[in-house]
């Protein structure tokens, strides 16, 4: 077993026994109309592919919130038998047996990566469907990242400590060496612990990011943010893709951000940041309520 597999299904046990309710009203009234399909088990588990090459943060999301969600563990899927598939540029990965909600495309997977015989209910992004149109498969003009609802099942009171958190993916060894100064800290994705990240990043009054989910969970939060451009010559890594998969998501919840350049340094303060960046404190465009219409694992209870 993957240690990322292994790890993926801890956390969601984890996630699935803090029974917790959100702290946010408009959230909570949201959540008591969705109920979790126990049909959907497979045993005593919920059979789901999420991206196990490595643990991180944006990876581990997809086990974490189904585990929030439903109050139930899930396992790694197995191709053959009937499963889920969530947060992530992991569409490719569906098989015949998929059901595929939330997920996204990178982008540069061949025709061939997308599944005719998968089951789509809802996309990231207009971006993913427009592929999956042009290949001929259905696909509900339904989006949204299910990462978006993260604060619907955790939202922990934490004091801000820091002006901006600035978060780095886990291939980016450069950045991650890091020693930030005043009113600055590094936030480093390459981790397994889900509810610690999301509470560092509740701490900042600002995000400034190069991973996508750091956007997604910063939006989720309401959290002004910035897109740290992943440029190479500065320490970066470019993701598969590119920026497709950042413009996916930005369409679906319509606020579009470009990335901004910025060398990053040891010591670097917040007033430096500022004097560079503009955070972006728009607040996103997007209903929850059709996407949470269109998860194949949870019902909706009638009024």
């Amino acid at each position: 077993m993957h240690l990322a597999t292994e790890v993926g299904e801890r956390i969601s046990a984890a996630a699935a026994a803090d029974t917790a309710a959100s702290g946010n009203p408009r959230w909570s009234q949201l959540r008591v109309r969705y109920v979790f399909d126990t049909d959907c088990l497979d045993g005593a588990r919920i059979p789901l592919t999420w991206w196990t090459d490595a643990p991180n943060f944006g990876d581990l999301l997809g086990p974490w919130l189904v585990g929030r969600m439903t109050g139930s563990a899930v396992q790694a899927a197995k191709g053959s038998r009937p499963h889920f598939v969530t947060v992530g540029s992991i569409i490719g990965r569906s098989t015949a047996e998929s059901v595929v909600w939330g997920s996204g495309s990178f982008g540069s997977e061949r025709n061939s990566a997308f599944h005719p015989k998968a089951r789509y209910t809802a996309v990231r992004g207009p971006l993913t469907r427009s592929r999956l149109m042009d290949l001929g498969m259905d696909c509900p003009e339904v989006y949204g990242d299910p990462a978006l609802l993260a604060p619907m099942y955790f939202a922990p009171e934490v004091p801000v400590t820091h002006r901006i958190g600035v978060i780095v993916r886990h291939s980016e060894n450069r950045w991650r060496q890091l020693d930030l100064g005043d009113g600055v800290t590094l936030i480093d994705f390459s981790t397994e612990d889900v509810d610690g990240t999301i509470r560092q990043i509740l701490a900042c009054e600002q995000i400034l990011s190069s991973s996508l989910h750091g956007l997604v969970i910063a939006d989720a939060y309401d959290i002004p943010n910035a897109w740290l451009a992943s440029d190479r010559s500065l320490g970066g890594s470019r993701p598969n893709g590119g920026e497709y998969k950042y413009l996916d998501y930005f369409a679906s919840v319509e606020k579009l951000r470009r990335p901004v350049t910025v060398e990053l340094w040891n010591g670097m303060t917040a007033g430096d940041l500022e004097n560079q960046v503009g955070f972006d404190d728009r607040p996103t465009r997007w209903d929850p309520e059709p996407l949470l219409d269109a998860c194949p694992f949870m019902v909706r209870l009638e009024a």
